[in-house]
């Protein structure tokens, strides 16, 4: 994905990350108001060693010594039978703790390059914490004293416990910071995603890519006022150079993918040639809705079916339209097999001699993933435009749809994309 698509999908999908991000700080806000609290104490218990009979002092060596031997000190520290002695002592006191949860809530160590260890209490009340602590302060004093691997000197408590103000945990703040982090990286993370696995076209430049053809124009989603008739300006120029290069006045249009006014972008796109005063005419080739004819309310007239089968000429059966230059050949009668009836040579000419009365032939045509007919026509015409929904239409189905050219060696002249956004309606699709 490139970094242009990137941002893109950021900004048309950013509510997705403020929305993980809300939901991912909430729940962080959540767990840290319903999480129990956890108080924590240290103490501090220093080895003194055994004075020398002669200095008075304590026994340097022995100082010495304890630096190595802290280590083991905390391990008899943190054992079964001081949690046993410190439960017996605190059950006298209306604290009833077994020992082997006593010993999940201290942990000792020795602090580094010192003849001291660091036990470590935690519990969810503060008071009785500070308690553990103290009872396991005398107790370990006690009992490791008279324990050889103070090689005679003792173990004393230099602190006592008291009860802490706040709980170590939870941390709201914490906990909500660290949720709207997760949240940006979470909605970050599922835009990406769904961008990349997003079978939708995201730009002019991938459908020109993909599809190996020109975007002749782009038409905003909402069709209104002066956006619409501008977009169908700028079609129609594009067509009309297109038309005037290929030596042509004919052209079919015909939709990747039957989607809901699809056929209504050629009825626009001849009155907007109309409009220029170019003599148009609009031709229903799509005998098997004949949605055109139903739009410009001519569907119950006889039409090019009825011409190529013989049953009527083509005089009288084109009709004006409301709209100056304007005027309109119906689908007329829907045939067994539109396919057939429009591979006929008559169609050929019969375009030929339309093209000989009108400045402008627009034929409009069934769309390509539905029925063969777009190809036929175009087969015929020599020009085609193809119309890509880019709500509707995925990259795989406009290849599909354009397989149905290739296979009959056909090149349409460009592709227009529909629901186009309005604010981007530059180069950019979505």
């Amino acid at each position: 994905m490139k970094p242009g698509q990137l941002i893109s999908a950021v900004k048309k999908r950013y509510w997705i990350i403020i929305l993980a991000t809300i939901i991912c700080a909430l729940v962080a806000a959540v767990i840290g108001h319903v999480q129990k609290p956890v108080y924590k104490v240290d103490i501090l218990m220093a080895a003194v060693a055994p004075r020398n009979p002669t200095t008075r002092t304590a026994d340097a060596t022995t100082q010495i010594a304890y630096t190595q031997t802290m280590p083991t000190v905390a391990n008899a520290a943190e054992s079964i039978d001081i949690a046993r002695a410190v439960s017996a002592r605190l059950k006298k006191s209306g604290i009833d703790i077994p020992p082997e949860q006593l010993l999940k809530k201290a942990t000792a160590g020795p602090i580094a390059n010192t003849t001291s260890i660091r036990i470590t209490f935690t519990d969810g009340n503060p008071q009785r914490v500070s308690e553990i602590a103290n009872a396991w302060g005398g107790v370990t004093a006690t009992t490791l004293s008279n324990d050889p691997i103070m090689l005679g000197g003792t173990l004393q408590l230099t602190n006592e416990a008291v009860p802490p103000e706040k709980p170590t945990q939870p941390k709201p703040t914490i906990y909500v910071g660290l949720g709207i982090f997760v949240g940006l990286i979470l909605g970050f993370a599922l835009v990406v995603g769904i961008e990349y696995f997003d079978p939708h076209f995201r730009s002019a430049e991938e459908v020109e890519e993909v599809l190996g053809l020109p975007v002749l124009g782009m038409l905003p989603k909402k069709m209104k006022g002066n956006a619409a008739r501008e977009a169908y300006s700028n079609l129609r120029t594009s067509l009309l150079f297109s038309l005037a290069e290929r030596n042509t006045a004919s052209v079919v249009v015909s939709g990747a993918v039957p989607v809901k006014g699809m056929h209504d972008v050629t009825v626009n796109l001849a009155k907007s040639i109309s409009d220029t005063g170019r003599k148009t005419l609009l031709v229903d080739c799509d005998m098997r809705d004949r949605v055109v004819s139903g739009l410009m309310a001519a569907g119950d007239l006889p039409g090019i079916s009825e011409v190529l089968e013989g049953e009527t000429s083509l005089d009288g059966r084109i009709a004006r339209t409301t709209f100056p230059n304007l005027y309109l050949l119906p689908a007329g009668k829907q045939p067994s097999s539109p396919s057939d009836i429009i591979s006929r040579p008559r169609f050929k000419s019969i375009i030929e001699q339309l093209e000989g009365e009108f400045d402008e032939v627009v034929l409009d045509a069934p769309s390509l993933t539905r029925a063969v007919d777009g190809a036929i026509v175009a087969a015929s015409v020599g020009t085609s435009i193809v119309v890509v929904d880019v709500e509707s239409c995925t990259r795989n189905s406009a290849l599909l749809a354009l397989a149905s050219f290739n296979r009959m060696q056909l090149r349409p002249s460009g592709v227009v994309l529909t629901n186009v956004k309005s604010r981007r309606i530059g180069r950019k699709v979505k």
